[in-house]
């Protein structure tokens, strides 16, 4: 399947909420008792975030522009401090491909993309955290290269 990566426009809004529903369907199946089914963005957050200099939405569209999947990404400027070292790290905040794309490519080839914004952006890290019951997601992130950064732990108490 031939594919493109490119920058978001506006145009792609309303079909990256659809797709930010399919994400938020998972994590509320996942854990539903911290996640609603929905979009955490509507359309016009989605166009202020496609304004927002430091934010970068890259998608994945076939011959006829159809949207695949995209990445969803922020650039923080961390001050260093006390043990901090200062440094600009890329959060990539969503990783999303149509279902009915997975398996052809198309993640690795946004997530290279969106790596080499980052350094483009002088980051020296780009991140992104995965849910542990997201096991599909965890495995297609390590065979990207990336790795292991920290574990978040619980206590759920209700």
């Amino acid at each position: 399947m031939d594919f493109t990566i490119r920058k978001a426009e506006k145009k792609d809004a309303e079909r990256l909420k659809e797709l930010l529903e399919t994400i938020a369907l998972l994590h509320h199946e996942g854990r539903p008792d911290i996640y609603a089914a929905g979009s955490k963005y509507d359309v016009s957050d989605i166009e202020k975030k496609l304004k927002n200099k430091n934010e970068l939405i890259l998608v994945a569209a076939d011959e006829n522009d159809f949207v695949l999947g995209y990445t969803m990404s922020k650039i923080y400027d961390i001050q260093g401090g006390g043990v901090l070292v200062g440094h600009k790290k890329m959060y990539i905040d969503d990783v999303c491909v149509d279902s009915r794309y997975r398996k052809r490519g198309i993640g690795g080839a946004l997530l290279e993309a969106t790596k080499n914004e980052a350094i483009k952006a002088g980051c020296h890290i780009a991140e992104l955290n995965v849910w542990c019951f997201n096991e599909n997601a965890v495995k297609f992130y390590e065979s990207c290269g990336m790795k292991r950064q920290r574990m978040y732990m619980e206590y759920v108490l209700d």
